[in-house]
């Protein structure tokens, strides 16, 4: 069916970009909608959107170039999107056939982006020719959460591309445009990629192949100095991308562990006790509280005054089980850069944070190994307050057998990337690890999740959505489970209801989380 201009949202994300806004929403003017996404601009970006009637401007922080996106496209009233970037100019000719063309379910629509460099349209270093996908349907398409290079999650459509005219695309004006988007798309790109591995070499082999193919395979040569510029900084996008990831796969982060309780301070206290007895200690220890009483508060204070680290009580009003908000409570005021996340009832073997570390990955959700300890052995470490009969326990996860045990380790450790139900449902909670960011890019804990039962699980599954990994350490990163009564499981069908639908719909964000508390 012919859609109308006015049954046409455009999406537009900006920053800075007074000076090609105006002439990209002068491009624009015929359609009924844009939505203009601004992130946190400090030019006169806003002013100039403000001359447009059709323009409708909100703003969000950087949540990476996919999840914005998908942010705008929430705010459009119409159910077809023609999605720009504010340095891109519709052209005229492209926008004539738009208004004739009848558009479909089932279909997406593409268009010639024409890049431009000092007012020349440039034909080679891999610029040409560029087919772009830019109106859908949203109800069938959306990008994925990309933090750079975001994509469109298509579904099985089939391409039509409309080839009267095409976008004008303005992104560099001179040498210092390009080194700037070199600059930031670089560190974009090594955060988004941690899970890859690099090396200068590689990184000075990425760098001079490329130059090399867009300066003489991409044709780079016929337009003179620019065509030389434009390769000469693509091999150093590329050179820095993969040393910027190899400096990052070099760093250790800062370890932020959030230890969960409820009333259970003689617990809590043994495991603030292995905690003192780490080989390498974390960055910082927070209390997530879910209401204990006053007794657990003052426990609480006297191990602080001696503590070799600091020791935060984030507490919150008992109003019933509210795991997965007293876990956002904490990663909200987390200042380390990877989190560990364990019960207050698991006692930690020495070298555990430091197996985490040794297993920290940017895009991987990291499961540590658990050892059960019985009623008896846990009523013989509550009297005694003597760890180490605990950590001495005969088992090959505790190393008594340390040759089979790292041969175990090495055939079991796997990264998981598929999503099948019973590896989900098999996740513990008492004991994980990931990136700070990773959780933000998901919203964190689904607080809809009201007494025990499915919110790990639900948190993995969105985790894993948005293209994350899961690796499962079953002989490393140990804890020690002191034994206790099972938790009621009175809402365990209401929240397996919510799980269900996470992979019923594969969903990427929840609408109670982290950001719904700031």
């Amino acid at each position: 069916m012919k859609i109308v201009l006015s049954k046409i949202s455009v999406t537009i994300l900006a920053k800075n970009a007074q000076s090609t806004l105006r002439e990209c929403l002068e491009s624009v003017r015929e359609f009924d909608e844009v939505i203009l996404l601004d992130n946190k601009s400090t030019d006169q970006t806003q002013e100039i959107a403000k001359e447009f009637p059709n323009v409708k401007i909100y703003e969000s922080e950087f949540i990476g170039f996919g999840a914005l996106k998908n942010l705008a496209i929430s705010y459009a009233k119409n159910d077809w999107i023609l999605s720009l970037d504010s340095d891109e100019v519709l052209e005229r000719a492209l926008l004539e056939e738009i208004r004739e063309m009848e558009f479909c379910k089932g279909k997406y629509y593409s268009f010639l982006r024409k890049n431009h460099y000092r007012g020349v349209w440039i034909k080679g270093c891999g610029w040409h020719p560029d087919w772009v996908k830019r109106i859908f349907y949203k109800h069938e398409i959306r990008f994925d959460d990309a933090l750079v290079h975001e994509g469109l999650i298509l579904g099985g459509c089939e391409e039509v591309r409309l080839r009267q005219g095409g976008i004008l695309h303005y992104s560099f004006f001179n040498i210092s445009d390009l080194l700037e988007k070199l600059q930031r798309y670089s560190s974009l790109w090594a955060m988004q990629n941690s899970h890859k591995s690099s090396s200068p070499f590689k990184a000075v082999m990425r760098g001079s192949w490329t130059f090399v193919r867009n300066y003489f395979f991409k044709r780079g040569f016929l337009y003179g100095y620019r065509g030389f510029v434009i390769s000469v900084c693509n091999g150093l996008g590329a050179f820095f991308k993969y040393m910027k990831l190899y400096e990052e796969s070099q760093a250790t982060p800062k370890v932020s562990l959030i230890v969960t309780t409820y009333n259970q301070k003689e617990r809590l206290a043994l495991v603030l006790d292995s905690i003192k007895n780490q080989k390498v200690l974390p960055f910082e220890v927070l209390i997530a509280d879910d209401g204990s009483t006053e007794d657990t508060k003052t426990m609480i204070e006297k191990y602080q005054k001696s503590f070799p680290i600091p020791i935060r009580h984030i507490w919150q009003e008992d109003l019933g089980y509210r795991l997965a908000q007293s876990r956002n409570q904490a990663i909200l005021r987390a200042n380390g850069e990877y989190l560990v996340i364990v019960d207050g009832d698991m006692i930690l073997h020495p070298r555990f944070i430091e197996d985490h570390l040794a297993f920290a990955t940017r895009g991987v959700f990291v499961q540590g190994g658990r050892i059960l300890l019985d009623s008896k052995e846990t009523d013989s470490v509550m009297q005694t307050k003597d760890l180490s009969a605990v950590l001495q326990k005969k088992s090959i996860k505790n190393h008594r057998l340390k040759c089979l045990s790292r041969l175990i380790f090495a055939l079991s450790a796997k990264t998981k990337t598929h999503l099948r139900s019973d590896v989900i449902l098999s996740v513990r909670g008492c004991n994980m690890a990931f990136y700070k960011q990773d959780a933000q890019r998901i919203n964190g804990f689904n607080q809809a999740f009201r007494g025990w039962g499915r919110e790990d699980s639900e948190f993995v599954a969105r985790f894993l959505y948005a293209g994350g990994k899961m690796k499962k350490l079953k002989f490393r990163a140990l804890a020690y489970h002191l034994h206790h009564e099972e938790n009621s499981r009175d809402m365990l069908e209401e929240n397996h209801q919510i799980y269900s639908n996470c992979l019923k719909h594969q969903k990427t964000w929840c609408d109670a989380g982290l950001q719904q508390m700031e």
